[in-house]
Protein backbone atom coordinates (compact mmCIF):
# COMPACT_ATOMS: atom_id res chain seq x y z
CA UNK A 1 0.00 0.00 0.00
CA UNK A 2 1.79 3.16 -0.78
CA UNK A 3 1.45 6.32 1.14
CA UNK A 4 1.09 9.06 -1.04
CA UNK A 5 1.86 12.19 0.68
CA UNK A 6 0.75 15.38 -0.15
CA UNK A 7 3.41 18.27 -0.15
CA UNK A 8 1.49 21.71 1.46
CA UNK A 9 3.01 24.73 0.56
CA UNK A 10 3.48 27.00 3.51
CA UNK A 11 2.18 29.99 2.79
CA UNK A 12 4.54 33.20 4.04
CA UNK A 13 2.43 35.10 6.48
CA UNK A 14 3.19 38.71 5.72
CA UNK A 15 1.47 41.23 7.30
CA UNK A 16 -0.48 43.88 5.79
CA UNK A 17 0.88 47.07 4.72
CA UNK A 18 0.41 49.69 7.17
CA UNK A 19 -1.87 52.28 6.23
CA UNK A 20 -0.49 55.47 5.39
CA UNK A 21 -1.41 57.83 8.14
CA UNK A 22 -4.27 60.64 6.68
CA UNK A 23 -2.94 63.44 9.32
CA UNK A 24 -1.47 66.57 7.41
CA UNK A 25 1.39 67.45 10.24
CA UNK A 26 1.02 71.12 9.24
CA UNK A 27 -2.56 71.02 10.37
CA UNK A 28 -2.04 69.47 13.14
CA UNK A 29 0.82 72.61 14.00
CA UNK A 30 -1.88 75.24 12.95
CA UNK A 31 -4.19 73.77 15.70
CA UNK A 32 -1.44 73.48 18.41
CA UNK A 33 -0.79 76.73 17.41
CA UNK A 34 -4.28 77.74 18.45
CA UNK A 35 -4.41 76.12 21.24
CA UNK A 36 -1.11 77.23 22.62
CA UNK A 37 -2.58 81.64 21.43
CA UNK A 38 -5.55 80.16 24.15
CA UNK A 39 -3.91 79.68 26.45
CA UNK A 40 -1.37 82.61 26.52
CA UNK A 41 -4.83 84.45 26.57
CA UNK A 42 -6.65 82.38 29.41
CA UNK A 43 -3.47 83.15 31.12
CA UNK A 44 -3.35 87.42 30.27
CA UNK A 45 -7.29 87.37 31.03
CA UNK A 46 -7.57 84.55 33.62
CA UNK A 47 -4.68 85.37 35.90
CA UNK A 48 -3.22 88.83 34.77
CA UNK A 49 -6.65 90.51 34.50
CA UNK A 50 -5.43 92.42 31.02
CA UNK A 51 -8.55 93.57 29.48
CA UNK A 52 -8.92 92.62 25.53
CA UNK A 53 -7.90 95.57 24.09
CA UNK A 54 -5.90 96.76 20.63
CA UNK A 55 -3.08 97.65 22.74
CA UNK A 56 -2.50 94.62 24.45
CA UNK A 57 -1.83 91.23 23.79
CA UNK A 58 -4.97 89.76 23.71
CA UNK A 59 -5.79 91.08 20.83
CA UNK A 60 -2.76 89.29 19.06
CA UNK A 61 -4.23 86.12 20.55
CA UNK A 62 -7.49 86.53 18.89
CA UNK A 63 -6.05 84.62 15.91
CA UNK A 64 -7.02 81.37 17.91
CA UNK A 65 -10.71 81.03 17.69
CA UNK A 66 -10.90 81.57 14.07
CA UNK A 67 -7.98 79.48 13.50
CA UNK A 68 -9.49 76.75 15.78
CA UNK A 69 -13.37 77.18 14.00
CA UNK A 70 -11.68 77.31 10.79
CA UNK A 71 -9.83 73.57 10.99
CA UNK A 72 -13.29 72.24 12.61
CA UNK A 73 -14.92 73.02 9.69
CA UNK A 74 -12.53 72.23 6.85
CA UNK A 75 -11.99 68.75 8.55
CA UNK A 76 -15.69 68.07 9.51
CA UNK A 77 -16.77 68.58 5.67
CA UNK A 78 -13.31 66.51 4.68
CA UNK A 79 -14.82 63.60 6.56
CA UNK A 80 -17.49 61.26 4.77
CA UNK A 81 -18.74 59.70 8.16
CA UNK A 82 -19.56 61.55 11.57
CA UNK A 83 -17.17 61.05 14.15
CA UNK A 84 -18.97 59.98 16.92
CA UNK A 85 -16.15 59.38 19.15
CA UNK A 86 -14.77 63.03 18.68
CA UNK A 87 -18.67 64.23 18.45
CA UNK A 88 -18.99 62.85 22.33
CA UNK A 89 -15.76 63.37 23.31
CA UNK A 90 -16.78 67.96 22.78
CA UNK A 91 -19.74 66.76 24.58
CA UNK A 92 -17.97 66.12 27.47
CA UNK A 93 -15.32 68.76 27.36
CA UNK A 94 -17.99 71.53 27.32
CA UNK A 95 -19.44 69.88 29.92
CA UNK A 96 -16.76 69.75 32.06
CA UNK A 97 -15.44 73.39 31.49
CA UNK A 98 -18.29 75.01 31.71
CA UNK A 99 -19.38 73.49 35.09
CA UNK A 100 -16.25 76.23 36.76
CA UNK A 101 -16.70 78.69 33.84
CA UNK A 102 -20.31 79.32 33.87
CA UNK A 103 -19.78 79.59 37.80
CA UNK A 104 -16.91 82.29 37.21
CA UNK A 105 -18.50 84.26 34.77
CA UNK A 106 -22.27 83.40 34.30
CA UNK A 107 -21.41 82.58 30.63
CA UNK A 108 -20.75 79.68 28.21
CA UNK A 109 -17.25 78.78 27.11
CA UNK A 110 -16.46 78.96 23.17
CA UNK A 111 -17.12 75.10 23.60
CA UNK A 112 -20.51 75.63 23.58
CA UNK A 113 -20.39 76.89 20.65
CA UNK A 114 -18.42 74.90 19.02
CA UNK A 115 -20.45 71.97 19.99
CA UNK A 116 -23.41 73.96 18.37
CA UNK A 117 -21.77 74.60 15.24
CA UNK A 118 -21.05 70.63 15.10
CA UNK A 119 -24.38 69.70 16.00
CA UNK A 120 -25.79 71.65 13.13
CA UNK A 121 -23.28 70.81 10.28
CA UNK A 122 -24.24 67.44 11.03
CA UNK A 123 -28.18 69.06 9.78
CA UNK A 124 -26.50 71.22 7.14
CA UNK A 125 -23.27 69.30 5.89
CA UNK A 126 -21.90 71.35 2.76
CA UNK A 127 -24.99 73.79 3.07
CA UNK A 128 -23.34 75.05 6.11
CA UNK A 129 -21.16 76.82 4.38
CA UNK A 130 -23.86 80.03 3.62
CA UNK A 131 -23.46 80.87 7.34
CA UNK A 132 -20.48 82.62 6.68
CA UNK A 133 -22.63 85.62 6.77
CA UNK A 134 -24.05 85.23 10.27
CA UNK A 135 -21.42 87.66 11.27
CA UNK A 136 -23.39 89.96 9.83
CA UNK A 137 -26.27 89.25 11.85
CA UNK A 138 -24.32 89.84 15.25
CA UNK A 139 -26.67 92.45 16.32
CA UNK A 140 -29.31 90.75 16.50
CA UNK A 141 -27.82 87.10 18.31
CA UNK A 142 -29.11 86.12 21.36
CA UNK A 143 -26.25 84.05 22.30
CA UNK A 144 -24.06 87.66 22.80
CA UNK A 145 -25.08 87.73 26.55
CA UNK A 146 -24.42 83.94 27.52
CA UNK A 147 -21.55 82.93 25.33
CA UNK A 148 -18.15 83.58 25.59
CA UNK A 149 -18.00 83.71 21.87
CA UNK A 150 -21.23 84.29 20.09
CA UNK A 151 -22.60 81.83 17.79
CA UNK A 152 -22.74 84.23 14.61
CA UNK A 153 -18.98 84.41 14.79
CA UNK A 154 -18.11 81.12 15.50
CA UNK A 155 -20.60 79.66 12.88
CA UNK A 156 -18.85 82.65 10.09
CA UNK A 157 -15.19 81.15 11.21
CA UNK A 158 -16.62 77.10 11.18
CA UNK A 159 -17.98 78.15 7.73
CA UNK A 160 -14.88 79.41 6.55
CA UNK A 161 -13.75 76.35 6.72
CA UNK A 162 -16.49 74.27 5.43
CA UNK A 163 -16.06 76.43 2.43
CA UNK A 164 -12.12 76.43 2.32
CA UNK A 165 -12.70 72.22 1.73
CA UNK A 166 -15.86 72.32 -0.55
CA UNK A 167 -14.72 75.16 -2.91
CA UNK A 168 -11.45 75.61 -2.55
CA UNK A 169 -8.93 78.67 -1.37
CA UNK A 170 -10.19 81.17 -3.88
CA UNK A 171 -13.86 81.36 -3.01
CA UNK A 172 -12.57 80.93 0.34
CA UNK A 173 -10.38 84.36 0.17
CA UNK A 174 -13.55 85.52 -1.50
CA UNK A 175 -15.57 84.69 1.20
CA UNK A 176 -12.88 86.06 4.00
CA UNK A 177 -12.70 89.27 2.85
CA UNK A 178 -16.42 89.97 2.34
CA UNK A 179 -16.62 89.00 6.19
CA UNK A 180 -14.64 91.89 6.75
CA UNK A 181 -17.34 93.96 6.35
CA UNK A 182 -19.10 92.73 9.17
CA UNK A 183 -16.63 94.69 10.73
CA UNK A 184 -19.49 97.57 10.76
CA UNK A 185 -21.91 95.15 12.64
CA UNK A 186 -19.88 93.91 15.04
CA UNK A 187 -18.96 95.47 18.59
CA UNK A 188 -16.36 95.46 20.57
CA UNK A 189 -14.29 93.45 21.57
CA UNK A 190 -15.73 90.78 19.51
CA UNK A 191 -14.90 92.57 16.30
CA UNK A 192 -11.38 92.30 17.03
CA UNK A 193 -11.82 88.29 15.67
CA UNK A 194 -12.76 89.21 12.47
CA UNK A 195 -9.46 90.99 12.10
CA UNK A 196 -7.74 87.96 11.86
CA UNK A 197 -10.21 85.60 9.60
CA UNK A 198 -8.86 85.83 6.56
CA UNK A 199 -5.66 85.25 7.71
CA UNK A 200 -6.48 82.12 9.55
CA UNK A 201 -8.21 81.08 6.18
CA UNK A 202 -4.84 81.77 3.81
CA UNK A 203 -3.27 80.14 6.62
CA UNK A 204 -5.16 77.01 6.87
CA UNK A 205 -5.22 76.80 3.11
CA UNK A 206 -1.42 76.89 2.61
CA UNK A 207 -0.82 73.99 5.50
CA UNK A 208 -3.73 71.74 3.48
CA UNK A 209 -2.54 72.93 0.13
CA UNK A 210 -1.21 69.10 -1.17
CA UNK A 211 -4.75 68.59 -0.16
CA UNK A 212 -6.57 70.99 -1.96
CA UNK A 213 -4.53 70.17 -4.98
CA UNK A 214 -5.39 66.21 -5.03
CA UNK A 215 -9.10 65.85 -4.27
CA UNK A 216 -8.89 62.37 -3.54
CA UNK A 217 -6.50 63.44 -0.37
CA UNK A 218 -8.84 65.62 1.53
CA UNK A 219 -6.36 66.53 4.14
CA UNK A 220 -3.37 66.03 2.20
CA UNK A 221 -0.29 64.84 3.53
CA UNK A 222 1.85 67.83 4.19
CA UNK A 223 5.33 68.08 5.46
CA UNK A 224 6.69 67.53 8.46
CA UNK A 225 7.47 70.75 10.97
CA UNK A 226 11.12 71.26 11.80
CA UNK A 227 11.90 69.42 15.27
CA UNK A 228 11.51 72.48 17.10
CA UNK A 229 7.66 72.54 16.28
CA UNK A 230 7.09 69.11 17.15
CA UNK A 231 5.33 70.43 20.12
CA UNK A 232 2.76 71.79 18.70
CA UNK A 233 2.21 69.35 16.53
CA UNK A 234 2.26 66.99 19.12
CA UNK A 235 -0.46 69.28 21.13
CA UNK A 236 -2.55 69.75 17.52
CA UNK A 237 -3.11 65.93 17.89
CA UNK A 238 -4.68 66.19 21.20
CA UNK A 239 -6.50 69.59 20.88
CA UNK A 240 -9.57 68.52 23.77
CA UNK A 241 -7.11 66.98 25.86
CA UNK A 242 -4.66 69.90 25.90
CA UNK A 243 -7.00 72.29 26.52
CA UNK A 244 -9.38 70.53 29.17
CA UNK A 245 -6.16 70.46 31.41
CA UNK A 246 -5.16 73.66 30.94
CA UNK A 247 -8.40 75.20 32.79
CA UNK A 248 -8.43 72.89 35.56
CA UNK A 249 -5.01 73.87 35.90
CA UNK A 250 -5.92 78.39 35.74
CA UNK A 251 -8.41 77.74 37.58
CA UNK A 252 -6.75 75.80 40.67
CA UNK A 253 -4.34 78.88 40.56
CA UNK A 254 -7.00 81.12 39.99
CA UNK A 255 -8.26 79.87 43.66
CA UNK A 256 -5.00 79.58 45.00
CA UNK A 257 -3.78 83.11 44.25
CA UNK A 258 -7.37 83.99 46.10
CA UNK A 259 -6.54 82.55 49.03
Amino acid sequence: MQVVTKKRNKKKTSHPPERPSRRNPRLDCLRGLAIFLMIVDHVAGMLLHIDIEPTSIRLATRLSMPLFSILMGFLLAARTTVNWNRFFQLVLATAAINLLFFEAYRQVEILASLFVCYSVFLVLRKFFAVLFVAAFFFQFDPSVSLFDFPLSLVATCVAQGVILQVYGWRVAAVTGALTLLGLAFVAPPSVYLLYFLLPATLLVAWAAHSGLANRGDQLGSGRSPPSWLKWLEVTGRYPLTVYLTQYFILFAIRAALRT
